[in-house]
C-alpha cells in the first residue's frame, strides 16, 4: 500500500472510526465526518502532518470569527462559511492521524484547547460584531457573556478530569482503570420526553459547537435574504445567549458540585488495587 497515494477505499478501511455514523452530533454524523475523507485525501498527498490540519482548522475559525466581527452582512456570511471549513477540518486531522499512525496525546491536547479557544471567540464575535454595526459598546458585554457560558459549559468535564488527575499524581495508593461511565460511546440520547430534560436539552444542544454553527447558518441566509431580519434576529440570538449560556453553566456546574458528581465518577472509574 502506498501511504502517501491511498485511495478512497484504503483510507476510510483505516481513518475513519467505527461507526463514525452512529456516534456524535448530527452535523458531525451526516456531513462531517463522511465528508472529511475528501479532505483527509488531499492532506495525505500534500503531506500534511494531523498538527498542521488542526492548525489550519483554528486558523480557519478564528478567521471566521473575526469576520464575524465587522459586523456586515457579507463579513458575516463569510465567516459563518470559515467557521464550516474549521469545523470540517477538524474531522480531517483525526482521519489524517489514524491514517499516518501518528494519533498521541499531544495531537488530543491540541484539539481539545483549540475548540475552547475557538468557542470563545465565536461568542464574543456575536457581540463585538453587533456593537460595531449599531455603535453600541454595550453589546460587547453581551458577547464576553455568551464567551464565558459556552466556556464553562465546555470545560465541565475537562476540569473535572483535571481534578480526577491531580488526585491520582498525589495519591500514593495504585489505582487500576474499572470502567466509568465514558468508557463506552454510545449513540446519541434522545430527546427527553418527560422531566427538566424536555427544556434543557434542546437548550444545551443550542450551546453546542455543532449547534451553534447551524443556528449561524440561519442567520447566515437571512443576512443574504433580509438584511433588516437578519440584525434582528442577530440581536435576539446574542440576547438569549449572553443569559442562557452563563445560566446553564452554572446549573450545571451547582448540580455537579451538589450531588459529588466528581467523586462518584472517580469512584466508578478507578478501583484502588489491594496489595
Amino acid at each position: 500500500m502506498n501511504t502517501e497515494s491511498p485511495t478512497l477505499d484504503q483510507l476510510r478501511s483505516r481513518a475513519q472510526k467505527g461507526r463514525h455514523r452512529e456516534l456524535g452530533n448530527w452535523l458531525a454524523r451526516r456531513i462531517s465526518r463522511p465528508s472529511a475523507i475528501y479532505g483527509t485525501w488531499v492532506a495525505v498527498r500534500l503531506g500534511l502532518s494531523a498538527h498542521q490540519v488542526t492548525a489550519a482548522a483554528l486558523v480557519a475559525s478564528l478567521a471566521g470569527a473575526a469576520a464575524i466581527g465587522a459586523g456586515t452582512p457579507a463579513g458575516f456570511v463569510a465567516g459563518v462559511i470559515a467557521l464550516h471549513l474549521g469545523y470540517w477540518l477538524d474531522h480531517v486531522d483525526g482521519q489524517v492521524a489514524r491514517w499516518r499512525g501518528s494519533a498521541s496525546l499531544d495531537g488530543v491536547y491540541l484539539d481539545y484547547l483549540m475548540h475552547h479557544v475557538v468557542n470563545m471567540s465565536i461568542g464574543f464575535a456575536l457581540g463585538y460584531g453587533l456593537a460595531a454595526r449599531t455603535g453600541q459598546p454595550a453589546w460587547t458585554l453581551a458577547g464576553f457573556a455568551v464567551a464565558l457560558g459556552w466556556a464553562m459549559l465546555s470545560l465541565h468535564n475537562d476540569c473535572r478530569y483535571k481534578a480526577f488527575f491531580q488526585r491520582l499524581k498525589a495519591s500514593s495508593e495504585t489505582y487500576r482503570v474499572d470502567g466509568g461511565s465514558g468508557g463506552r460511546p454510545s449513540p446519541p440520547a434522545p430527546w427527553p420526553r418527560r422531566g427538566p430534560g424536555m427544556v434543557t436539552w434542546p437548550l444545551l444542544k443550542a450551546c453546542e459547537p455543532h449547534g451553534v454553527l447551524l443556528w449561524l447558518t440561519g442567520l447566515a441566509f437571512l443576512a443574504v435574504a433580509a438584511p433588516d431580519g437578519w440584525i434582528t434576529c442577530w440581536r435576539a440570538a446574542t440576547l438569549v445567549m449572553a443569559v442562557l449560556a452563563p445560566l446553564l453553566g452554572a446549573a450545571r456546574v451547582i448540580r455537579a458540585v451538589g450531588r459529588g458528581a466528581a467523586e462518584r465518577e472517580f469512584g466508578r472509574w478507578f478501583r484502588q488495587e489491594t496489595p
